[in-house]
């Protein structure tokens, strides 16, 4: 199974309270999710078999969320958050009853700034007079490629968009990508 080795709350890296903290319930099922996928989803000889990988493997574990693809390789429109010129702003993973989003990064640090502002974007963009989003939460390896420690390149990011990122909380969650290093 997958290793979860590290989890962090955006909310006490600042000193802002005013915000709720991302759910614990809520963190607890997420990280199960995680820790349920076997390694065999990474293996790359079955990488092109395995119908969504890692993201899709998170997915069977948290049921009330939405998952951006399926088994048709099609995409599902309840994960979108917002069109701007005709494309599709979405999430991995979206549950609008608690307005958590999830991404899931396996390996593109340049990825997470980007996740970090689709959060805020979901923040600011309201449905039915509350935000679309207001938990996000990363998950990503601590160890790509054996020398790339994503989880905590995303708290530096975390740390330095802290002041302008309005959102109640993130969590960060940070995996062993079980592959030899």
């Amino acid at each position: 199974m997958v290793v979860v080795e590290e989890v962090t709350r955006l909310s006490e890296r600042r000193t802002q309270t005013s915000s709720e903290a991302f759910p614990d319930d809520e963190l607890a099922s997420i990280r199960s999710a995680i820790e349920t996928v076997p390694p065999s989803v990474f293996d790359e000889s079955t990488k092109h078999t395995e119908v969504g990988g890692f993201d899709a493997a998170i997915a069977d574990g948290l049921l009330q969320y939405e998952f951006e693809g399926d088994a048709a390789g099609g995409y599902n429109p309840n994960c979108k958050l917002w069109s701007h010129l005709g494309f599709n702003y979405s999430v991995d993973l979206y549950d609008a009853d608690v307005r958590i989003a999830i991404e899931v990064e396996k390996s593109e640090r340049k990825n997470v700034s980007d996740d970090l502002l689709k959060f805020q974007k979901g923040y600011r963009t309201q449905k039915d007079g509350r935000p679309k989003i207001e938990f996000g939460c990363l998950i990503v390896p601590v160890n790509y490629l054996g020398r790339h420690n994503l989880y905590q390149h995303s708290l530096t990011k975390l740390d330095f968009m802290k002041g302008v990122l309005f959102i109640d909380d993130v969590a960060v969650i940070g995996y062993r990508d079980p592959r030899p290093d």
